[in-house]
């Protein structure tokens, strides 16, 4: 597979689990992304950036996820 097609099928599941967070009113969610070269986490924050159920998110050092994971908010 090419680096293109296993972004998109990262990105379809994120998607995936995005929704169902979502459609079960949860407060909050963890993206585990990794750190590698940011492509992964720049498509996910751009995603986030324009979904109206998304409050803020915050890739920023965690214990449990070092800064491989974003830490999103809902509405």
């Amino acid at each position: 597979m090419s680096n293109l097609e296993i972004l998109a099928i990262q990105l379809n599941e994120f998607q995936y689990w995005l929704d169902i967070a979502i459609a079960h009113h949860q407060h909050s969610m963890v993206a585990i992304h990794g750190v590698g070269k940011g492509k992964l986490r720049e498509e996910l924050h751009d995603i986030l950036k324009v979904t109206p159920e998304v409050k803020s998110f915050v890739n920023q050092y965690h214990p449990l996820y070092g800064y491989g994971a974003t830490e999103i908010y809902f509405k």
